[in-house]
């Protein structure tokens, strides 16, 4: 008998060379989004691209009624709540209002240009899947220029150091304190999804049997450019998320081998996954933070015995009881993570303030200390937006990755791999501020965006069953 199915409304997408500039804004604004001075050209291209995207939106309006648009729907409800927190229960109106008239005026602007990329490229991808082709390779390039501008500044420098020319700050990897310094951190949240995709890509050519090509070797090149600039920036952080997503690469490569049922292949699974695990060995033997943690944290947790995370500045970290100082990295972290989740239980609607809320909240428990973040981005944020404004946020985006993962294999790379690369970044980063808020709003949008699509009720043949 004829088994029958729903066909999916067609979506609408603009002319080529619009979603090339579209592409084409999303690239220059990756790329220097967080670099200093350079807030003009990045409103330029959130604007002009939110400009363009209304026109895509309002042609697919019924897309929204599926479900697969819940992640969409989240966001929205976010940006209410927000609204709901300042007028309702702010606790600093006029500093509630700054971050409202800047971080969520932004990341507003950068949804409405996600979402309108996000559907023009669903759209080409199902229409004219060659010129979706020159879109991808516009969208790489966004995702690589933040680690290509940085080795471009290391070489800089070092042509610097080593003859003597003079050449503007900006173009040079800058101290703390200074105009154009970028914090390390950054380069966890900018360069980590150049490392995802890369895997992303590597895996789908292992599933089509061309792992020995040149796109690989690319591939490969940008992964050991990302994990070289963790190491030279000395980023534990960044270090330990890669490690992690080159597990579930390897991982995934381990099952299919065994499903394939062959010993050489299970072999080679077997060794591809030993590679990542040898690395991340050498690093925990080689870097004594790693060794302490776990008797660090005994001790970090105790932050009512010990109180010196209340000022790491003058106060200097407690000693074990064998009369080691423990390392300041490690107590100070756990130690600021333990309180936020004091203080999370304390003020479950937030604060109202995405950045330094922490040191807000913490004033009125210890009025000695001296607090800004607790060094979670998740933490942070729930301190600043409430349970309310954290389960709208991390609930859009694991869902939005949980439907890539079903999707077709371009919305995997960046739903699966890039999206998941920025929630996991903000669980021990401090990202809950400025840029790192809109470009992982943005980045949810683009995901859900992909993988929208909405049946119609008319019947479609899909074969014959017996």
């Amino acid at each position: 008998m004829n088994r029958v199915g729903m066909l999916e409304k067609q979506i609408y997408s603009p002319p080529s060379s619009v979603i090339y500039l579209q592409c084409t804004l999303f690239a220059i604004l990756f790329g220097i989004w967080v670099l200093p001075e350079t807030i003009l050209i990045r409103h330029l291209c959130l604007f002009i691209g939110a400009f363009i995207s209304l026109y895509t939106i309002t042609r697919n309006l019924s897309l929204f009624l599926g479900k697969n648009a819940l992640p969409i729907w989240m966001i929205g409800a976010l940006f209410a709540w927000v609204c709901f927190h300042l007028i309702f229960l702010s606790s600093d109106v006029d500093a509630q209002w700054l971050e409202f008239g800047t971080i969520w005026k932004r990341s507003a602007i950068g949804f409405i240009f996600a979402c309108g990329l996000g559907l023009a490229l669903n759209g080409q991808l199902r229409s004219a899947p060659d010129k979706a082709q020159v879109s991808k390779r516009i969208l790489f390039v966004g995702f690589a220029l933040p680690t290509i501008i940085y080795w471009m500044k290391f070489g800089v420098g070092f042509l610097v150091a080593r003859y003597g020319i003079e050449v503007p700050e900006l173009f040079l990897l800058q101290p703390e304190s200074t105009k154009y310094f970028v914090h390390k951190s950054a380069y966890v949240f900018f360069c980590l999804p150049l490392y995802a995709i890369s895997l992303g890509y590597l895996y789908q050519l292992y599933t089509h049997s061309k792992l020995i090509s040149a796109k690989a070797i690319i591939f490969l090149i940008c992964i050991t450019a990302v994990l070289m600039n963790f190491i030279v920036e000395k980023d534990r952080n960044g270090e330990i998320y890669a490690l992690f997503l080159a597990l579930c690469f390897c991982g995934l490569i381990l099952r299919d081998q065994l499903k394939s049922f062959s010993y050489r292949k299970v072999l080679l699974g077997c060794l591809i996954t030993a590679i990542p695990v040898i690395g991340a060995l050498y690093q925990f033997r080689n870097n004594p933070q790693w060794n302490s943690i776990i008797s660090d944290a005994r001790i970090a947790v105790q932050i009512d015995q010990y109180n010196n995370w209340q000022d790491q500045a003058t106060l200097k970290p407690p000693k074990d009881e064998e009369g080691r100082q423990i390392s300041g990295t490690n107590y100070e972290r756990i130690a600021w993570g333990t309180a936020a989740l004091r203080l999370i239980s304390q003020n479950p609607l937030g604060f109202g303030l995405v950045e330094r809320s922490f040191g807000r909240l913490g004033k009125n428990v210890w009025p000695d200390a001296k607090l800004h973040q607790s060094h979670s981005g998740w933490l942070d944020f729930t301190l600043g937006l409430g349970l309310p404004g954290v389960l709208l946020l991390l609930g859009a985006g694991a869902i939005a990755w949980y439907q890539s993962l079903s999707s077709n294999s371009d919305a995997q790379i960046i739903g699966g791999w890039v999206l998941a690369s920025l929630i996991l970044s903000m669980f021990t980063t401090e990202l809950s501020q400025k840029v790192y808020i809109d470009g992982l709003i943005f980045m949810i949008g683009l995901s859900a965006a992909l993988n929208v699509r909405l049946k119609i009720g008319t019947p479609k043949p899909t074969g014959l069953h017996p």
